[in-house]
């Protein structure tokens, strides 16, 4: 099933729990969840986790981004991206890589900001990276003031 969000963009949709559906259990996912309905237990998608308004999940939810209009109580690892719309609720700890709260949207718990590249600085053929190597070029340098002539 795909569907298209208010960007025309299409999701690529694995799992839909519906306005009237209640699931207690573990969803594994290898495309998109999105949540309509009730859910208790952890959800794990490889693309995207979207809780509708009506939606309320009691779990915890890693996935690559998550988009929530509902509500959510437990904890979020979105290795891409975390929104929380204006309706969105979320009760618990956040690790994602990008977080949007919009004005309206509320959160209870911590956020953790995880890193999107290993390290921010390119390796060289040295094995050394950009700032290792100019850390020893500045420690190889002379002091100037130790050439100094002594009075």
């Amino acid at each position: 099933m795909k569907i298209k969000n208010k960007k025309e963009k299409s999701l690529a949709l694995d799992t839909l729990i519906g306005a009237n559906t209640v699931f207690e259990g573990s969803i594994q996912s290898e495309r998109s969840v999105c949540v309509e309905g009730s859910i208790r237990g952890r959800i794990e998608a490889k693309g995207e986790v979207v809780v509708g308004r009506q939606g309320k999940v009691e779990a915890d939810i890693y996935a690559d981004s998550v988009v929530v209009g509902g509500q959510i109580i437990g904890n979020i690892n979105a290795r891409s991206r975390l929104e929380i719309t204006a309706t969105g609720r979320v009760t618990g700890d956040i690790e994602a890589t990008k977080i949007t709260v919009a004005e309206g949207g509320m959160v209870d718990g911590s956020f953790k900001m995880m890193e999107a590249v290993e390290s921010a600085y390119p390796q060289l053929e040295s094995g050394l990276s950009i700032e290792e190597s100019e850390q020893s070029n500045i420690q190889s340098q002379p002091d100037p003031i130790e050439s100094l002539p002594q009075a």
